[in-house]
């Protein structure tokens, strides 16, 4: 592998562990039952589910039991998931800038 695909890969790893179900009970549970029933907590497991899936397909395939059409469709679903969030983060910095340029 290229140093390139060994640094995303480590990326990878570092953004499933932040956003895995193990990090997201142990939040939940800091911050009460309340927030573990947010539409915010809800929106990230769904995110988090999303990527798991495309691993799973992925890892079916390469060992022979899935199929491409799955992979595929699996990657498009987390394409787009992916470009929403982007979009959610962009739009969220776009007010925090907005706020700063208010006077006061």
């Amino acid at each position: 592998m290229d140093p390139v695909s060994l640094g995303a890969a480590r990326q990878y790893q570092i953004a499933k562990q932040a956003l895995g179900p193990e990090s997201l009970k142990g939040a939940a549970k800091a911050a009460g039952n309340e927030a573990a029933k947010s539409p915010m907590s809800q929106g990230i497991q769904e995110f988090s589910q999303i990527f798991e899936k495309v691993e799973i397909t992925t890892q079916a395939m390469s060992v022979g039991q899935g199929d491409a059409h799955a992979v595929v469709e699996a990657m498009a679903t987390a394409e787009v998931a992916l470009e929403t969030a982007v979009t959610i983060r962009n739009r969220v910095v776009e007010a925090y800038q907005e706020l700063l340029r208010m006077p006061v």
